[in-house]
């Protein structure tokens, strides 16, 4: 029975913490980003709770092989407006101009972290619970997402993500090793991401970095 038992756990553990299939999801999106990305992407904007691990795979994940369709500058200097007003008290007439300018940002990027915590935070002034709550599990999701990319325990099963902020955010709350002074060496891998392995003496956490295919492209296609 306790052999039995062991066989379980061991094949449960290995399908919790099986690695994501970045290049796969990059197919599957750039075949039909209709059916693997944009059709998942509306239904975690209205019930999140309803996806599956895989499904959310693709709605992170996938965001890395479609199109931004926006200015990112534009973006954050427009994000940045919203996010100095979310801890401040100000007046509901205030609260629903600031509420109107996210949603406007909210359909351009329903991913970004910064906004849905401000989201989260401007609907709770407002007294509107459900919808606090909605972009608050919407912001719980995706971090549950990169937490269960992987181990970070070994180079082969790194945690897995897609941009220089989430990295440190999974350093700080995933690799139990950080601290002030964390050593790391970055290498580039063929596929051109980045794997930064983090140490604190004996220790190692590992860190794939797989960036957006517009990352460094011309924003001046966008309007």
């Amino acid at each position: 029975m306790n052999k039995l038992f062991q066989i379980i756990f061991i094949l449960c553990f290995g399908l919790y913490f099986s690695q994501v299939n970045v290049e796969e999801i990059k197919k599957n999106v750039a075949e039909n980003p209709q059916k693997y990305y944009y059709d998942v992407v509306e239904i975690f904007k209205r019930d999140p709770k309803s996806l599956n691990q895989e499904q959310l795979n693709y709605v992170y994940y996938g965001n890395n092989y479609v199109d931004y369709g926006y200015k990112r500058i534009q973006f954050n200097e427009q994000l940045n407006e919203i996010t100095k007003f979310t801890g401040r008290k100000i007046s509901p007439k205030k609260v629903s101009e600031v509420l109107e300018k996210a949603m406007s940002l909210y359909q351009k990027n329903p991913l970004n972290k910064e906004l849905l915590t401000d989201l989260s935070n401007l609907y709770k002034k407002t007294g509107n619970l459900v919808k606090s709550e909605l972009y608050s599990t919407q912001l719980q999701l995706l971090y549950r997402t990169i937490s269960n990319s992987g181990t970070g325990k070994l180079d082969n099963s790194p945690i897995v993500v897609t941009n220089f902020s989430d990295q440190w955010y999974a350093v700080e709350n995933f690799s139990g090793i950080f601290s002030r002074g964390l050593d790391f060496d970055t290498k580039v891998l063929p596929d051109g991401s980045w794997l930064n392995i983090f140490k604190n003496g004996t220790h190692l956490f590992f860190v794939k970095t797989v960036h957006h295919k517009d990352l460094y492209k011309d924003e001046e296609q966008y309007n």
